[in-house]
């Protein structure tokens, strides 16, 4: 059940200081979204990245804080065609972390990392084989690696440019990749622009929230039927909110009322920024709070404390147009709005926040195709 609150409109405000932006790699084109991982160990978060236009999958080691402004050690640990999205997940469970490539070239490709970590940046060293399951179904977008059925190693979820949302279960032996056994859990995909394993009724399982953009638009969530056979059928569709294009989405207490919030930009024309405010723990009761945007095609979102002031601020990135940082003033639905811009151009995408230069506070971090490519921009809190 949906119940509103009125539009609330956004006052702009000058930057109060500069956030300095620092790419890690710009060498090519069309860098398409960041994922994390520490992969080595040293407490601090790795970035893998797929590179569209390049048509490969890149792998960032972070230098550590000092160097954290420099381009960072890197690795291309294989050819992807159109790729929009690389992850980690340590598939075979070997302790040497992988990373799984989805493109609109109808493939998922899963990328062995080295067991040596000595190797790691050795580009020979990775061995790169497509999923038969996943091969010449849809375009793929996203792929999630997770644990679903308690059995074997990482499972993977993927959607894509088609309507199918997809359970790739794993095998015992995961190079063994013929044993990958495809369910399709549900036909309300379309172009998914986020897909995130959060258990959203508080059952202890993951269930999945997407953020569609056409073809069965809108935010829902696919409840994970927990039976490890009902699990391989279609699992229930949670719709939130109307069912208008969307663009990534995250799942976060926003307002620290005990419940989870998830908070949805709108693509296309709409200049909109959608706030459920959930209303009680099993994801079906929500209030819809629209805060409107200065710009259209709405995409990247976040949720953070950035000023270290006790209260999350909302970073979205509007397409073509610029990152911007949401603040309030301690009550999300009926308080005082403003919207702070922090850069301007570029073809953004994801939005990610993450203490890079290990400082205290958080920065942002996401790629622009067009010209910083992978990049961080630093907090000036710190």
């Amino acid at each position: 059940m949906i119940s509103r609150f009125p539009l609330i409109f956004l006052v702009a405000v000058a930057m109060a200081e500069e956030w300095q932006a620092h790419s890690i790699d710009r060498e090519g084109r069309g860098a398409d979204g960041v994922r994390f991982a520490d992969v080595n160990g040293d407490g601090l978060w790795d970035v893998a990245s797929g590179w569209e236009e390049a048509g490969e999958s890149r792998v960032y080691l972070h230098p550590g804080a000092e160097q954290a402004a420099k381009p960072w050690p890197k690795v291309v640990v294989g050819r992807t065609g159109p790729v929009e999205d690389a992850v980690f997940g340590d598939l075979d469970g070997d302790g040497a972390v992988d990373v799984v490539s989805a493109s609109e070239n109808k493939r998922l490709y899963i990328h062995w990392a080295p067991r040596s970590g000595d190797a790691y940046l050795d580009a020979a060293a990775w061995t790169t084989e497509a999923l038969p399951a996943a091969t010449g179904r849809q375009r793929w977008m996203f792929s999630i690696p997770v644990q679903l059925d308690g059995r074997h190693g990482l499972d993977l979820v993927a959607a894509g440019k088609g309507s199918a949302v997809v359970w790739f279960e794993a095998p015992a032996d995961a190079r063994r990749l013929a044993g990958w056994t495809r369910h399709e859990i549900s036909d309300q995909g379309g172009w998914t622009m986020g897909l995130e394993a959060v258990d959203m009724d508080g059952d202890g399982d993951k269930d999945l929230l997407l953020g569609i953009r056409d073809q069965h638009p809108g935010v829902k969530w696919l409840e994970n039927p927990g039976d490890s056979q009902a699990r391989r059928q279609a699992w229930s569709v949670h719709p939130i909110g109307e069912p208008e294009s969307t663009g990534f989405v995250t799942a976060v207490d926003l307002d620290k009322d005990g419940f989870l919030d998830v908070i949805a930009p709108r693509m296309g024309k709409a200049r909109k920024l959608c706030i459920f405010r959930g209303r009680d723990r099993r994801g079906r009761e929500w209030e819809a709070i629209e805060i409107e945007l200065p710009n259209p095609r709405n995409k990247g979102i976040a949720a953070g404390d950035l000023d270290l002031d006790g209260r999350m601020e909302v970073v979205v990135s509007h397409e073509f147009a610029a990152i911007s940082i949401l603040r309030h003033d301690g009550e999300i639905a009926e308080g005082h709005w403003t919207i702070e811009t922090i850069a301007r151009g570029g073809k953004f995408d994801d939005v990610s926040l993450y203490d890079v230069d290990q400082d205290g506070d958080l920065d942002i971090f996401t790629t622009d195709e067009r010209g910083l490519q992978v990049v961080w921009f630093e907090n000036p809190s710190g």
